[in-house]
C-alpha cells in the first residue's frame, strides 16, 4: 500500500512540474511583457573542454542493410555517413549544432522586434540518402503580442529525396505535442507546420527504416535562438536588452550546458559576447 501510494504521489508531483515548467514555457498567455529598453546583439562560442568522443563511422552497420546502395550512394556527403551527435572541430574545438536561446524570467515574455515578426522563409529537413539534413532545425510558428499568438507565416517542410522509403516519427513532450509517425515514399515531401507546438524542449525525429536516422527539432515561440555552426560559433541578433534573462544550452549528447536554469545575464544595448565550454565527461 506504501509502495503504491507513494508511486501516485511520485507521479502526481511529476505532472505538477511539468506542467508548470509549460505553463510559463511555451503558450501561456497569462505572462506579461518584460521591462526591457532597446535591443542588442549576443554572440559566443561554444567549444569542448578536453579530448572530444572519437567519430563513430556508420559505413559498416550501412553495408548490412538492403538499402545499402541509397545509403553509401556516391553523392551522399560523410556527414550522412557518421552519427554527427558530437561535431567538433579538430582544431578550434568549437562545437556544432549546440542550440542556445534566451529565456525570460518566469511568468514573461520578450518583446519581438518588428524586423523579426514576419518570417516567410520555410525551413526543410530533407532525408536524400540515409539521413536526416539538417541535424538540428528550430522552427518558430507565431510570437507573442499582449499576450496573443500572432502567426511569422514560417512553414517546415520534411522531404524524403531518397529512392527508398523512409518514415517520420516524431516524439515531443505529450502535454504538447502528442507525436506523430508519417510514411514518406520516394520523392515525396510532407509540410508538417501544423503538427508542432511549442515545447520547452526539441522534438525527436526518426526513421524506423534507418534505426540510426535521429534529428532534432525545438520549436519556439520567440525569436531569440540560434544553432552553433561547424566552428562552434553562433549569432543571436536584436536581443531586447536592460533586464535579466537566462542564456538557455542544449546539445543531444549532454542535455543543458548549463543547467535548466540556464546562466543569468543582463543584455546590453550593442554588441554581448559569451563563451561557454561544454564535456561529456
Amino acid at each position: 500500500m506504501r509502495r503504491a501510494m507513494s508511486s501516485v504521489i511520485a507521479a502526481a508531483v511529476f505532472a505538477l512540474l511539468l506542467t508548470a515548467n509549460l505553463s510559463f514555457a511555451q503558450g501561456d498567455k497569462k505572462r506579461t511583457l518584460l521591462p526591457t529598453k532597446g535591443f542588442g546583439s549576443l554572440t559566443g562560442k561554444v567549444t569542448y573542454d578536453g579530448d572530444p568522443p572519437a567519430e563513430v563511422n556508420l559505413v559498416e552497420l550501412m553495408k548490412k542493410h538492403a538499402d545499402k546502395d541509397c545509403c553509401l550512394a556516391p553523392k551522399a556527403k560523410d556527414i550522412e555517413k557518421i552519427d554527427p551527435t558530437w561535431k567538433v572541430d579538430k582544431k578550434t574545438k568549437g562545437v556544432a549544432n549546440v542550440m542556445i536561446w534566451i529565456k525570460a524570467p518566469i511568468g514573461t515574455y520578450l518583446e519581438t522586434h518588428p524586423k523579426l515578426k514576419v518570417r516567410k522563409e520555410q525551413l526543410v529537413i530533407d532525408q536524400p540518402h540515409c539521413a536526416f539534413l539538417p541535424r538540428m532545425t528550430a522552427f518558430q510558428p507565431y510570437y507573442l503580442n499582449n499576450g496573443t499568438e500572432v502567426a511569422t507565416g514560417q512553414s517546415i517542410l520534411v522531404k524524403n529525396s531518397a529512392v527508398v522509403p523512409h518514415n517520420i516519427r516524431a516524439t515531443g513532450n505529450p502535454l504538447r505535442n502528442p507525436g506523430f509517425n508519417k510514411n514518406m515514399p520516394p520523392m515525396t515531401e510532407i509540410d508538417i507546420s501544423a503538427d508542432l507546438k511549442t515545447q520547452p524542449l526539441p522534438i525527436s525525429l526518426q526513421c524506423d527504416f534507418h534505426p540510426w536516422m535521429a534529428a532534432k527539432l525545438f520549436v519556439f515561440d520567440h525569436p531569440y535562438y540560434a544553432i552553433t555552426k561547424a566552428d562552434g560559433t553562433f549569432e543571436i541578433p536584436f536581443v531586447p536588452a536592460g533586464a535579466e534573462v537566462s542564456i538557455m544550452g542544449w546539445h543531444e549528447g549532454i542535455g543543458y550546458t548549463n543547467g535548466n536554469m540556464g546562466k543569468k545575464m543582463v543584455i546590453k544595448a550593442g554588441a554581448n559576447t559569451l563563451e561557454v565550454k561544454i564535456s561529456n565527461k
